[in-house]
């Protein structure tokens, strides 16, 4: 009976193990920040806050912070609490066009783009499968603008890398984020070894992006692959405009209309009456 228990044990004590988490800092609680709140300056000052994760975008472009954290009174920074221990990574993302008028007269293009890569604790192993998981959140609408995530229109790009300062194999991106958090999950196939998971804030046009990130899991998996970007956990899109066969925007619901949403997809529909 003993030597049941035993072997019982140690094969819950091994699956255990198997599914540890193989990004080694996908909550951001391995950091040396001073405040509870810290914009990055640049990439430099990113990598030496934090450990197992490398900045390689833009400089303004990234920041920690740990929820609730009191620097936008009257509001706790986008409210709420992080989805697993303190701290959560906010990247930023701008593209500002600026009209130069005679004599130049030019277009000049401002780019500023967030992107982060998490170490991982092995590399990937090819031909298997793997089952990768983390929180999106957008900013509130009252929240003010000093030193807070204030830009609209969020959405993040994640992919796997063999650069710590590349952005590699795209996975998936997802859809505009809410204000409350949720859960993206995305299952997947290497072939490449692969080291790093790397994040890319969206760019829209002349948008502003902005989004808080927690939480990234990663393990080994025998769930179905992900075949499509309306798989991805917890994603409630939105009706965007509805066209009509000429691209102009419609009112009516009768004739060939095309219905555009937040995930990037377009439904064909005729309607009959």
């Amino acid at each position: 009976m003993k030597k049941l228990i035993l072997i019982a044990f140690l094969f819950c004590a091994f699956s255990v193990k198997a599914q540890q988490n193989l990004v080694l800092n996908g909550s951001f609680e391995l950091n040396n920040a001073t405040s509870c709140f810290n914009p990055m300056d640049d990439n430099i000052e990113y990598n030496n806050t934090l450990f197992y994760s490398k900045s390689f975008g833009d400089d303004y472009s990234t920041g920690i912070a740990s929820l609730p954290c009191w620097v936008c009174s009257p509001s706790v920074l986008w409210g709420g609490q992080p989805q697993d221990g303190n701290w959560v990574l906010g990247l930023d993302g701008v593209h500002q066009i600026i009209v130069v008028p005679p004599p130049l007269d030019t277009t000049v293009h401002n780019i500023k783009q967030g992107k982060v890569s998490l170490e991982l604790a092995i590399p990937l192993l090819d031909n298997k499968r793997y089952k990768l998981s983390f929180y999106a959140k957008s900013p509130p609408t009252d929240v003010p603008t000093l030193f807070c995530f204030t830009k609209k229109g969020n959405f993040v790009s994640v992919g796997i890398s063999n650069s710590d300062t590349a952005f590699g194999t795209l996975l998936l991106t997802t859809p505009l984020a809410d204000t409350s958090w949720q859960e993206y999950t995305y299952v997947f196939e290497t072939q490449n070894e692969e080291q790093y998971i790397t994040i890319e804030v969206g760019l829209n046009d002349t948008i502003n992006q902005s989004i808080l990130l927690d939480n990234f899991v990663l393990f080994e998996t025998t769930e179905p692959l992900t075949t499509g970007i309306n798989e991805l956990k917890g994603i409630n899109r939105q009706l965007l405009k509805i066209v009509d066969i000429l691209g102009k925007e419609s009112k009516s619901k009768k004739g060939l209309l095309f219905y555009i949403y937040s995930d990037g997809t377009v439904e064909k529909r005729l309607v009959i009456e």
